[in-house]
């Protein structure tokens, strides 16, 4: 799947990067960005809680 964080939107809090730092990272960026592309299948329901939790809903995917 691919996963998407739009920077005009993200704050950078990130909540991402503690749920699933293999897919997400701020490190020095004022936003999140992903770091797997693609993001295999089995971490659909770390991505799912990612958008649920995005206070800004900055976090997208699709199959």
């Amino acid at each position: 799947m691919k996963v998407f964080v739009d920077p005009d939107i993200c704050m950078g809090c990130g909540v991402c990067e503690t749920i699933a730092p293999e897919i997400f990272q701020l490190g020095d960026a004022i936003h999140a960005i992903v770091i797997m592309d693609p993001v295999p299948e089995s971490y659909r329901d770390l991505v799912q809680q990612a958008v649920d939790e995005c206070p800004e809903e900055a976090i997208s995917f699709e199959d």
